[in-house]
């Protein structure tokens, strides 16, 4: 049996298995596991499992230290940028210190097309990850939260303003 077909038996199992039995998986994956069973699990975040499930789930995510599974995380992010369950899984991106810094796109269009919840984990996100952004990387950033002020409500714009101060002060601090 080819290696991707043993994968797909093992994500078959792992989605069909209770609660309890994935819990107790996750400390062996946490030791061994491969970036393969990331994207299932991430799925169980914002599926209806139950929250003694996700909480151990957002430890494992939070836990993750290797830097392959940032575009994982991210694409997951990208493709579920409108479900309200997402808060979790953004927690965990910044939690978990990976690189975030090629994805940020990700993170500013749900900073900015969200709701607050989400906006302010991306925040966050953003926030540990703009270190390494080019001046022009950083106006360009700059010019689409400012665009999208005007559209938001009172509260989401305080923290697009506070987004666009913490930008000009990254732009400062590179020049």
């Amino acid at each position: 049996m080819t290696n991707e077909k043993n994968q797909k038996i093992l994500i078959e199992a792992l989605e069909k298995s209770s609660d309890d039995k994935v819990i107790s998986m996750l400390i062996d994956l946490k030791e061994h596991g491969k970036l393969f069973y990331l994207e299932p699990l991430l799925k169980m975040m914002i599926s209806k499992r139950s929250d003694v499930l996700k909480k151990n789930l957002l430890e494992f995510f939070s836990d993750i230290k290797q830097q392959e599974a940032a575009p994982i995380i991210a694409n997951f992010i990208g493709q579920h940028s409108n479900t309200p369950e997402l808060t979790e899984v953004l927690t965990a991106s910044w939690q978990s210190r990976l690189d975030f810094t090629e994805h940020l796109n990700i993170f500013f269009g749900i900073l900015i097309g969200s709701s607050y919840q989400n906006a302010f984990e991306a925040f966050t996100v953003i926030e540990n990850n703009i270190d390494w952004l080019t001046t022009n990387q950083i106006d360009e950033h700059i010019a689409m939260v400012k665009g999208a002020l005007e559209a938001s409500s009172h509260d989401k714009k305080l923290l697009l303003l506070e987004m666009i101060g913490v930008l000009d002060k990254t732009r400062r601090a590179a020049q």
